[in-house]
């Protein structure tokens, strides 16, 4: 019998992994023989209006008033841009629910009709903004009764704030289900009183095919080493325009982000999500510090390296020690010698297609039991 899952995830930020996870969340919801809705919450903190002011807090430029006055300056046409192109993204690919909800108190008091309440992927029980949890994504604004899973969550680190513990246990133990995407996350979930399975992230579940419906068929006319760059770091960047000097050829930086042109390579700024894939599919070297980048490399099957980010490495860690891959790790950054060390792919692939078939079987359990 077909039900109806209503999730809620991180969709609604300017980057392409937090978009994509929420695409192949819906579309492998939809492929068990089911009919999938995005929540569309965004919290007012990350609203257009409010987003310059909330990453100013958390960013390193709040020190003072001239630095928070150049960060302004500089960002805000920046943000502007990136939000109306991702604006436009999610409404090309996703399902959303008719009505925007910035609120719990919006959500209970126009709650989306649903048989099934999942928190999504990516880092929903992490810190959102603010440096604080958010607790709608522990859907508490789903009256009890009311079925509620978690697919592939994440708590971004290896811990969660003493201060936060209590009220993480109490919202974990509302749920009839609960799987994460980290290993560290099922340890995180236990301690609390939580039972949880790790699965693969949503991305993954889409192997390379189904992910071609989304890539456009292009020739590609030469060779050329992609960066995928979330975190600051001078030093990832000095190493990357080095490693494409020394593979003789072109340097390309993907971003969301019209400043990136300020960093080394050239700038292929904001593409379309399928051409966001092109890039990383079509790529001789893939370079970068995004888990979602290091996912669809693994899926793609395109030969990278991961500069690790100072924060919330544990999610790339995680995915390359399932599949054997813990040595793509960059850990010196005057060390070129991972672009001959040929990965087996043939290897990894029948380790995620076992992994897979496993988390798609738990899904459909968590959907249907």
């Amino acid at each position: 019998m077909s039900k109806k899952v209503a999730f809620i995830t991180r969709h609604a930020v300017a980057n392409y992994g937090s978009l994509l996870q929420a695409y192949a969340t819906q579309s492998i919801i939809e492929e068990l023989g089911h009919d999938a809705v995005c929540i569309d919450y965004v919290c007012r903190d990350e609203l257009p209006e409010n987003l310059l002011k909330t990453r100013l807090y958390i960013s390193n430029w709040n020190k003072n008033a001239l630095t928070r006055l150049i960060y302004i300056a500089t960002k805000r046409f920046d943000l502007n841009y990136e939000e109306k192109k991702f604006y436009d993204f999610r409404r090309e690919i996703l399902k959303l629910t008719d009505k925007t909800y910035h609120s719990r108190a919006e959500l209970e008091k126009d709650l989306p009709e649903a048989d099934v309440y999942m928190t999504g992927s990516d880092q929903v029980w992490n810190e959102i903004t603010y440096r604080k949890i958010d607790p709608v994504y522990f859907l508490n604004f789903v009256p009890d009764g009311k079925k509620k899973t978690a697919y592939a969550a994440s708590f971004g680190g290896k811990s969660v704030k003493d201060t936060d513990k209590e009220l993480i246990g109490t919202m974990l133990k509302r749920y009839d289900s609960i799987s994460v995407r980290e290993k560290s996350g099922v340890k995180i979930a236990e301690d609390m009183g939580a039972e949880a399975n790790q699965v693969l992230d949503p991305t993954l579940l889409m192997d390379k095919k189904r992910w071609s419906n989304l890539i456009p068929n292009k020739k590609c006319e030469e060779d050329y080493v992609l960066v995928y760059q979330l975190q600051p770091n001078k030093a990832f960047e000095k190493y990357s325009l080095e490693f494409a000097k020394r593979q003789n050829l072109k340097l390309l930086r993907i971003s969301p982000s019209k400043s990136a042109r300020f960093k080394t390579g050239k700038l292929i700024c904001c593409p379309p999500v399928g051409e966001f894939l092109w890039y990383i599919e079509n790529a001789k070297y893939f370079l970068t510090d995004s888990f979602h980048g290091t996912a669809f490399a693994i899926n793609l099957n395109t030969p990278f390296i991961d500069i690790l980010p100072n924060k919330f490495s544990e999610r790339n860690r995680s995915i390359l020690s399932l599949v054997g891959l813990e040595h793509r790790i960059l850990d010196n950054l005057q060390d070129f010698s991972l672009a001959e060390d040929k990965i087996d792919f043939d290897k990894v692939n029948v380790i995620i297609e076992e992994e897979r078939k496993k988390s798609i079987k738990l899904l459909r359990k968590m959907i249907e039991e």
